[in-house]
């Protein structure tokens, strides 16, 4: 058989195996389709999913680091008047906060600004030398570097602890710490943090600065009844143990100084009434 015969006998294609044909092609291009996009996805989330954590990280550091190792450093205004570098408001913090110094380091204390920017992200402002809040805007004022620790932030809220008046184990938390109120920093401080997909999460850190009722061992009421008192009672104390103490050794004199010249008179009247 002669090659054109051979294409002679060849049937085509019928009108239903094409239509077959072109349906198995579609379904397998739609599971492609399919596996990619939720591969695509998948991927997308994983990236949302490691940069929110690398955002909860760093905020984590900065609570860590920063706030619990916030302490309460004075500084001298504009009038002389020795003041707190402290700021805290609903949406903005300043403090000092001690760091790891090393060798060529230009100090142990470093000075942050906790804020929202325009952009929507939640930024840290550093400075090692004194910033405070009151000349903050000032023309002599240092620069200071800033982290991005957030990004998409809807908005930052912050809170402060105090000591409860007239409760010992009882605290509240104030929206803004006004520096006339309060006789040190806070005790505690704690964030709420919105992003824009409406992810809510919170972080609470008690300070450095204060043990319980103290501040690095004192802390005063704003009135300074406890200081006087405390004086007049160190004073007292200071009286009566220095009272006490005369006391008991004029008591050890006199007993030391009785028991020996009793003691060398009997010895004496002995011997001499045995000799004589």
């Amino acid at each position: 058989m002669t090659r054109r015969q051979a294409n002679k006998f060849r049937r085509p294609f019928t009108l239903v195996e094409l239509v077959v044909a072109m349906a198995v092609m579609l379904m397998v291009a739609m599971i492609i389709g399919t596996a990619s996009t939720a591969f695509y996805h998948s991927y997308q989330r994983t990236l949302r999913h490691t940069d929110r954590l690398k955002e909860y990280m760093a905020i984590d550091r900065m609570w860590d680091t920063g706030v619990r190792n916030m302490v309460p450093f004075q500084w001298r205004d504009s009038e002389d008047e020795v003041r707190f570098v402290f700021e805290g408001e609903p949406d903005t913090m300043l403090f000092a906060t001690l760091r790891r110094a090393y060798g060529n380091d230009p100090g142990a204390l470093m000075f942050v600004r906790l804020r929202l920017d325009e952009e929507g992200s939640l930024v840290a402002d550093y400075s090692f030398y004194p910033r405070t809040q009151w000349d903050e805007e000032g023309e002599d004022n240092r620069e200071m570097t800033t982290e991005v620790l957030a990004t998409k932030v809807a908005a930052i809220h912050f809170q402060y602890a105090e000591v409860s008046d007239g409760e010992d184990d009882a605290f509240e938390w104030f929206e803004t710490w006004e520096e006339e109120e309060h006789a040190a920093i806070p005790l505690a401080v704690r964030l709420t943090v919105e992003w824009e997909d409406g992810t809510t999460e919170y972080w609470l850190r008690r300070v450095a600065g204060v043990s319980g009722k103290s501040t690095l061992g004192i802390r005063e009421t704003v009135s300074g009844d406890s200081s006087d008192s405390g004086t007049s009672g160190g004073t007292s104390q200071s009286g009566s143990s220095s009272g006490s103490r005369s006391s008991s050794s004029g008591a050890r004199s006199s007993s030391q100084s009785g028991s020996r010249s009793s003691s060398s008179s009997g010895s004496r009247s002995s011997s001499g009434g045995g000799s004589r």
